[in-house]
């Protein structure tokens, strides 16, 4: 195990990773740059989002168990060079399959990346001990990725207007010092197992122990992903929502910064927001506003509209930090990663199924009325989630 002052400064690294690896110069024009540069259809972007979905699938639990079994600084280490070459190959991508293959890189290192840096941040400030302090801290590393997100798309689609891959190449040099940000960390080693079982036996035991024993943790992932995926298929969706509109390709990047810098205000009051109404209200709030900004979109006639795409954002702020507490505190220690992988790659995998779909119903009936029965769909999965885990996680 590390030492007290290696897992103090541990939580501060991890803050500082998370800023880095979502300082994404490209994501408010990344749509146009699938459209206009490469000459994608939005059935083709959602299939290229499909195949990341699909990489993380493969890899997510698989990237969790090695966390556990062989440490979680190694996993994210692994990550890190992933997500560095992945950029690396979209500034140099210019076909389908060169964006496509960069997308798999990408994909594989955020699975190394993702599950690896709660669990290291869960042990460094001692979770199990203090699960307020856990929750706080999880904020702060979300709100510092989501300003992060916010400063860079500030200037993105600046960068994006001077040269198309300029946001691209700007990456690179950001996905070196997170690497490096990660090489600093101490690492916490997980427990070991008990008992001398196969690596696949025991993988399965987790799967079965989380998606079938466990109530309240099947009830918590099956709310992530209602409500992860309701908030993920917007981001795809609100560039071209944003064209139709009028507005121009120079606001992208200040509106998306709003967005984000919304959201990193919500994940900072997420903790205070949960202890004054209590978790099961909120991840309610949480389910029917999520319907409601789709609503507000698909009705919206003007540029004034895109302010509820902020209702995804405070829904993503608000349920992130709370679902990922319910999972830390009912994860085995020794399997704590691996579940968190494992609620990952279930949201990566309904993205890969369900993205292209309603990129295809996009095309075919326009983006407004596929907002709308994006509306009622999300609301009737995100209620049926949520009364599950309402009932899990009584008494």
């Amino acid at each position: 195990m590390t030492s007290a002052g290696s897992t103090k400064r541990n939580a501060s690294l991890l803050a500082a990773s998370a800023g880095l690896r979502f300082a994404l110069f490209p994501i408010p024009v990344i749509t146009l740059f699938w459209k206009e540069q490469i000459g994608m259809s939005l059935t083709a972007i959602m299939w290229l989002q499909s195949i990341f979905g699909a990489t993380a699938v493969v890899c997510e639990f698989p990237s969790g168990y090695v966390a556990d079994r062989l440490g979680y600084r190694r996993s994210l280490l692994i990550g890190a060079c992933f997500w560095l070459a992945g950029w690396t190959v979209y500034a140099l991508g210019t076909t389908f399959a060169g964006i496509a293959a960069a997308e798999i890189l990408l994909g594989a290192g955020l699975a190394f990346m993702s599950g690896a840096d709660s669990a290291l941040l869960y042990v460094s400030v001692e979770g199990g001990q203090s699960p307020g302090r856990y929750r706080a801290w999880e904020g702060r590393v979300r709100a510092t990725s989501q300003a992060s997100e916010a400063a860079s798309a500030a200037v993105g689609g600046w960068l994006y207007s001077i040269a198309p891959r300029l946001p691209f190449w700007l990456q690179i040099p950001v996905g070196a010092a997170n690497l490096g940000a990660i090489a600093a960390l101490s690492e916490a080693r997980p427990l070991e197992d008990a008992g001398r079982i196969g690596h696949l036996r025991r993988a399965w035991h987790i799967v079965t122990h989380a998606l079938v024993r466990h109530a309240r943790l099947r009830a918590a992932m099956a709310l992530s992903v209602a409500l992860g995926i309701s908030t993920y298929i917007p981001v795809w969706l609100i560039q071209p929502w944003m064209q139709r509109r009028g507005i121009a390709p120079a606001w992208f990047g200040p509106l998306w910064a709003a967005a984000h810098l919304w959201l990193a205000a919500t994940s900072l009051a997420n903790a205070r927001v949960a202890q004054a109404l209590g978790t099961a209200p909120v991840l309610l709030g949480c389910a029917v506003l999520a319907a409601a900004s789709y609503l507000g979109l698909a009705l919206g006639t003007s540029a004034v509209a895109v302010v509820f795409y902020l209702g995804f954002m405070t829904v993503r702020g608000l349920q992130g930090p709370l679902i990922a507490a319910a999972l830390q505190a009912d994860a085995p220690a020794e399997d704590r990663a691996s579940v968190l992988s494992l609620n990952t790659l279930l949201f990566r995998l309904a993205a890969a199924v369900f993205l292209p779909p309603v990129g295809a119903l996009a095309d075919r009936i326009g983006i407004e009325p596929t907002l709308g029965v994006l509306s009622a769909a999300s609301l009737a999965v995100c209620l049926a989630a949520w009364s599950g885990f309402a009932r899990a996680h009584t008494g």
